[in-house]
């Protein structure tokens, strides 16, 4: 019973090389390396959808920075938010007590 062959990633480059650097037709270089053509073109087509992914900035040690600056920030803001609301029921509080609930 045949085994498959399987392609190591630099394998699968370098014929994918042949085909879209060299300008080789796809029929020769399957033909040159015994791999049916279907499967040089799924590996364009793979190569193509990861590409976008290469090209991608990664930077999150500032990503993360900036979060961590907008939350704190937003921390701060709720923080404030919440004394002034401690603050107005105080009043309240006490404008009801002087009042004696005459309101």
């Amino acid at each position: 019973m045949d085994k498959r062959k399987r392609y190591t990633a630099e394998e699968k480059m370098k014929i994918l090389r042949e085909v879209l650097e060299d300008g080789k037709p796809v029929s020769d270089v399957a033909e040159a390396y015994g791999v049916h053509p279907n499967l040089i073109f799924n590996w364009r087509k793979q190569l193509f959808e990861v590409g976008a992914q290469l090209f991608e900035i990664k930077r999150g040690d500032i990503s993360a920075k900036a979060e961590d600056r907008k939350v704190a920030a937003l921390e701060g803001r709720l923080r404030h938010k919440d004394e002034v609301i401690a603050e107005l029921a105080g009043e309240l509080l006490e404008i009801k007590k002087k009042n004696c609930g005459l309101m």
